[in-house]
């Protein structure tokens, strides 16, 4: 089979009895072998479907690519020639309002709805702020979701930066 599936998340996941790193790819030959012939699934669309359906149901985190072969497949160079060049965009000069980012206090991330710092956390990448609401949250009461999530992003982001 030709494909694979992709870790799309910036940290590791556990599936299919391995671990598998940010932007790590496993080969469908691979998993086929291990799973397919298990539960007895045919080679091909039954198989990826199971795939996306079952075991690895979640968009956001896998990526699930698989490339049919055509039985009529053709040489290489037929399909080079095929391919159109890049159209070319033209570029309009406008004027457009420049980035502005808005300053975040650790008061307003301590008083995030878990429904609202599930919005706003990722977008935010300043670590010392993060540690210093954490440390603050973990002070409060009802704010044990919330301190998870934090912990979770500020993981992320040491990651990241390794």
């Amino acid at each position: 089979m030709n494909g694979y599936i992709k870790n799309k998340t910036p940290i590791w996941r556990h599936a299919m009895k391995r671990q598998i790193g940010p932007g790590q790819t496993v080969s469908l030959d691979e998993l086929y072998k291990q799973y397919g012939e298990k539960h007895g699934l045919e080679e091909g669309k039954p198989f990826v479907a199971w795939l996306k359906e079952i075991k690895l149901s979640n968009k956001e985190i896998w990526n699930v690519v698989y490339e049919e072969e055509a039985p009529d497949s053709k040489p290489v160079q037929e399909k080079i020639e095929k391919v159109e060049e890049p159209k070319k965009v033209k570029v309009v000069n406008e004027m457009v309002a420049p980035h502005v980012k808005k300053v975040i206090e650790v008061d307003e991330i301590i008083n995030f709805s878990v429904r609202k710092a599930r919005e706003e956390l990722p977008k935010i990448n300043d670590l010392n702020l993060l540690k210093y609401a954490l440390k603050n949250a973990n002070q409060l009461a009802n704010k044990d979701t919330l301190c998870i999530m934090l912990r979770k992003r500020i993981g992320e982001l040491e990651l990241s930066k390794r």
